[in-house]
């Protein structure tokens, strides 16, 4: 009788500890899809349809003066189709030496309007087209912020899909991360935008982007930024900058571990969400991780 009211006992002690161990397992597992969830929405963006209503003529090589963007091309479809005719342009540009930046910016419309398609857009026809060299090319353009702004545009519609690598292998990085502290603040941000799918596609890709020391210049557009859409779309790459296992070095994200708490003293929900996933990305990790996180006074 004894032993058998000890062994209800330890039944009774056991199911508690089951109770517990399978409470602890739900919450986990609970936390590691919403963490999946969340990497599912965060990780890509395909870029807006409509352009901004700041940039005009290619030759403004400052964003500082109040333009009007032109809409005169704005609500042309362009298709596979098109993509020989844009590609016969771009080698007769090629080949006169001289840089139209009109015409420029009208073929690098015309193909991140080909990406913009919301379902299977044809990706591999315009990298199979070799348009990608020039798009990176038209990076360098610092006299024609709107060429720049078109390009990284594209590359950031091509940077949504299952190609992101061409785009690293092409030698974009670099120069998306000098345009980060561009006079135009389109340009910025949608070099943010490009270089947050990047980074969102792989750890790989993602040490990548910080290798080439984008975080300095994104967190500078963070603290000092131009526009709500500026700051919104740089908190996002922020956190895709931050985020997947293997986790980044402490080194390369501490940084920006004042800027996220700034964020959350912010009246932004939305960044205030994003910089939560951002923090939590840099938690998530071991003790280093953790005291730089508490060094900030993030929790009071």
């Amino acid at each position: 009788m004894i032993n058998n009211n000890r062994d209800d006992r330890r039944s009774q002690f056991k199911k508690g500890i089951d109770a517990d161990e399978s409470r602890r397992r739900r919450t986990e597992t609970t936390i590691s899809l919403r963490k999946s969830k969340k990497d599912e929405g965060i990780a890509k963006r395909r870029a807006r349809v409509m352009a901004p209503t700041t940039m005009t003529a290619d030759d403004i090589s400052s964003s500082s003066a109040p333009v009007v963007y032109d809409h005169s091309k704005r609500d042309k479809v362009f298709t596979t189709q098109d993509i020989p005719s844009l590609m016969e342009q771009l080698h007769e540009i090629q080949q006169s030496g001289v840089m139209d930046g009109d015409k420029l910016r009208s073929i690098a419309q015309a193909f991140r309007k080909i990406m913009s398609v919301e379902n299977n857009p044809p990706v591999h026809e315009v990298l199979n087209s070799g348009v990608l060299p020039y798009l990176i090319n038209m990076l360098s353009l610092t006299d024609k912020p709107l060429v720049q702004f078109e390009a990284a545009w594209a590359l950031t519609n091509i940077a949504s899909t299952d190609q992101t690598a061409a785009i690293v292998d092409g030698g974009a990085i670099p120069a998306l991360v000098q345009l980060l502290m561009s006079a135009s603040a389109d340009v910025r941000e949608q070099s943010a935008w490009c270089l947050g799918n990047i980074a969102g596609d792989s750890t790989a890709l993602r040490d990548v982007v910080l290798a080439a020391n984008a975080m300095q210049p994104l967190i500078l557009n963070i603290i000092k930024p131009e526009s709500t859409s500026l700051f919104s779309n740089c908190v996002w790459a922020l956190s895709n900058f931050c985020r997947g296992k293997p986790q980044p070095a402490i080194s390369q994200v501490e940084s920006a571990i004042p800027a996220i708490v700034d964020i959350l003293r912010s009246d932004n929900e939305d960044a205030k969400v994003d910089a939560l996933w951002a923090l939590s990305y840099i938690s998530d990790g071991g003790e280093e991780h953790i005291d730089a996180v508490l060094q900030c006074n993030v929790a009071p």
